[in-house]
């Protein structure tokens, strides 16, 4: 931190002290390595009484952990007027502090219509993409985010009502990757009592009074009828929620060293192999079950545990082919000795134009395809390319297209000597699943296929031996977890 940040931290803990609040955020901090110092720290501050108690203590405790800020808010555009109104709390709050923000809006409610997505579950994407790129921007070590032991309990609660197994009931965690959380062990009654001490105001959300969401019923009818049987139940619940996540990292501990030869990412899909699978007890079938839709990019919590064992009567049953839906947009199918997980199919045709040369993200197939500059001559590369292939530039028509399958599609597969073969019967030789064909990439010239992105390359425009002008196409798979 710079003398002048220093000074503006020493005064605003001086004026905003409350010590049970920075006790327990001190001790939390401590308890689970949430920082160290020199670290920047993104703080996400939506404006409402949570984030803004947690601005306040850590900017109080700025000096004393050797940490600087990085304020981050970002408008969902979900409430109009009432979101702008929030965003200039917000900058005038870093304005008071003195701390660098970063203060965007996105379309939210777009973004939700384009993917089928809850508003819920859009925002969330939306507003931990926008957090990790801000803390990638600035250079920031670690995210704060403003989850209570009201949150805890809450999402216990709606995990017990939906059932989510173990793992979900860990409710939670303090510390995920780069994300922390200093106030999950401080209650929202603790929070408002600390604003009100610092004389801070915030912001209300009012679709926090929406009870069309679960978790608002259960701050609304359910915690308070609870209190009437233990006034302590929010405490209680976080503390329930703590002891089992320690239970659950136990047993993860355990299954580290199975895991790996069961359950992995191959590709854009995620393998089961069955005969590993079906002699493991009920117990496991169910952690790996969950393994598998985390690696697939779905918060495992989020599965019920009635779906993971529909799920598990599925897998003793099916016969290669089949398929179910473990959750939302997530495809549990059983192809020959072995069951795969993936992302629904690709909705609609597909054709993405790419830049040449240059890098072009293809999101319906999460790829990013790099074209390079063209180099002259070279050695043959009569091959097949998983990743990677290397074209005659001069047989080529541009432009360079992505697109996924369509009815007709021929090509001409490396090492079959020139003789033309149906994608579709490719598809079939090389056991491509059916519900993956339709996520499987095409790189075409005009109406030229010229590779069957990660398996086949087309023999009739690989460079050889005379060609003059090489062109290079690379393709990255983004990681299901990204963000």
């Amino acid at each position: 931190m710079d003398a002048d940040n220093v000074l503006v931290a020493a005064d605003w803990a001086s004026r905003f002290s409350h010590p049970m609040v920075i006790a327990t955020i001190k001790d939390t901090i401590r308890l689970h390595d949430m920082v160290c110092s020199g670290d920047r720290i993104v703080v996400a501050v939506s404006g409402g009484p949570d984030s803004v108690c947690l601005l306040s203590a850590l900017h109080a405790l700025s000096a004393e952990l050797g940490i600087s800020l990085h304020i981050a808010h970002l408008d969902h555009q979900f409430r109009g007027a009432e979101s702008s109104e929030d965003a200039a709390f917000v900058a005038e709050l870093s304005h008071r502090m003195s701390l660098p923000a970063s203060i965007e809006k996105i379309d939210v409610p777009a973004y939700c219509r384009e993917r089928g997505l809850s508003a819920q579950a859009g925002a969330r994407e939306v507003r931990y993409a926008f957090l990790h790129r801000i803390a990638r921007s600035v250079g920031a070590s670690r995210i704060a985010t403003g989850h209570t032991a009201d949150d805890q309990a809450e999402t216990l609660l709606m995990r017990i009502i939906r059932g989510a197994g173990t793992s979900g009931l860990a409710g939670i965690p303090p510390v995920r990757g780069s994300v922390i959380r200093p106030l999950i062990r401080v209650t929202r009654d603790d929070v408002l009592d600390y604003l009100r001490v610092a004389g801070l105001s915030s912001r209300s959300d009012s679709s926090n009074a929406n009870t069309v969401y679960l978790r608002n019923r259960i701050r609304r009818d359910v915690l308070p009828l609870l209190r009437k049987f233990n006034p302590r139940i929010v405490e209680t619940l976080a503390r329930e929620a703590s002891l089992l996540r320690d239970e659950d990292k136990a047993l993860r501990a355990l299954l580290d060293e199975r895991l790996p030869a069961v359950c992995f990412r191959e590709q854009n899909r995620v393998v089961i192999q069955n005969n590993s699978f079906s002699g493991a007890p009920p117990a496991l079938k169910r952690r790996i079950m969950r393994h598998a839709a985390e690696l697939a990019g779905r918060d495992p919590a989020g599965i019920s545990s009635v779906r993971i064992e529909e799920a598990l009567a599925f897998m003793a049953h099916a016969q290669s082919g089949r398929s179910m839906h473990l959750a939302p947009g997530i495809i549990l199918a059983r192809e020959y000795d072995r069951f795969l997980v993936t992302t629904a199919a690709v909705q609609g045709a597909v054709r993405r134009e790419l830049a040449a040369p240059g890098v072009t993200s293809v999101p319906e197939f999460g790829l990013d395809v790099c074209i390079r500059g063209l180099e002259q001559g070279g050695a043959p590369s009569d091959k097949n390319y998983r990743w990677q292939a290397v074209f005659d530039y001069d047989k080529i028509r541009a432009p360079l297209t992505v697109r996924n399958r369509i009815p007709g599609d021929r090509f001409c597969p490396a090492g079959m000597g020139g003789r033309h073969k149906k994608v579709h019967d490719f598809f079939i030789d090389e056991k491509v699943p059916r519900l993956e064909r339709d996520r499987v990439p095409l790189l075409c010239a005009g109406d030229d296929i010229l590779w069957i992105i990660g398996y086949r390359t087309d023999e009739r425009f690989l460079a050889l031996g005379g060609t003059e002008r090489r062109l290079t196409i690379g393709v990255s798979v983004r990681d299901a977890n990204n963000g």
